[in-house]
């Protein structure tokens, strides 16, 4: 069974020179409409967003949103006409996990989760596991949430499990190393794009490749494609999506 994935940090706030959330938001179903994706893990969804992805995408997509203690969130959406949801939750990537709380980040006060949904294909009954996260800031921060994804993981299910999300860590350091102990890159797999992720509006960025899809040994990746576009130099995001076509 084959199924397509998006990532997609949708930048929380309001931005100046036409990138507004409501000026952006048409750019990112344009995007989204066109990859036709199974499954989408959206990071830095704000209130603001939160009108326009259930108007956006609800008719078409099941919506499971938990603000991390914060008015923030993770959402993750998947195709009611494809699969049943037989589990969903959410932890906290602190030392309590179970509990609303902040964690390791090094720059920022804030709280930072994983959600995740357990699924079932309705044709072929296969079930895997979707989480969808947005890492902190620093070595230990993101070892540390590695080290609990992995824990979690293995606690909810040995099913063939993928991560999407926003990990604010490039392939250069200790989190990137130990999260791929345990998972592997999709990216690294299949395109091995080497360039930015995270733009800023300004296409020219280098080295800041942020954003990724881990799988575990039960899943094969077969394709990643950078959702680059613009709009008249217009971008859905300070963001690059990423698609990915994987395999169970």
């Amino acid at each position: 069974m084959k199924i397509k994935v998006v990532s997609f940090n949708i930048r929380c706030q309001d931005d100046e020179n036409g990138h507004s959330i409501k000026e952006r938001a048409p750019r990112l179903k344009m995007i989204l409409d066109d990859v036709d994706a199974d499954i989408i893990g959206f990071q830095e969804c704000r209130n603001d967003w939160e009108t326009i992805i259930p108007n956006d995408y609800g008719d078409k997509y099941e919506i499971f949103l938990v603000h991390r203690g914060d008015d923030e969130s993770n959402p993750i959406l998947w195709r009611k006409d494809k699969f049943d949801c037989l589990q969903k939750g959410v932890f906290w990537l602190s030392d309590t996990p179970e509990k609303i709380s902040k964690g390791w980040d090094e720059r920022f006060d804030c709280y930072r989760i994983c959600m995740y949904a357990i699924l079932q294909d309705k044709h072929s009954g296969k079930k895997f596991c979707f989480m969808n996260t947005h890492y902190g800031f620093g070595d230990k921060c993101q070892t540390d949430s590695s080290d609990l994804i992995y824990k979690y993981n293995k606690q909810i299910t040995d099913l063939p499990t993928l991560i999407t999300g926003d990990f604010n860590m490039f392939p250069s350091t200790l989190g990137y190393k130990q999260v791929t102990k345990y998972y592997r890159d999709v990216n690294k797999a299949t395109l091995n794009y080497t360039g930015t992720t995270f733009h800023n509006y300004a296409p020219e960025t280098e080295n800041e490749h942020i954003d990724y899809c881990f799988i575990n040994e039960k899943i094969k990746p077969i394709n990643t494609v950078l959702l680059d576009q613009n709009f008249d130099g217009k971008y859905p995001s300070d963001h690059f999506g990423l698609y990915f076509e994987l395999e169970l």
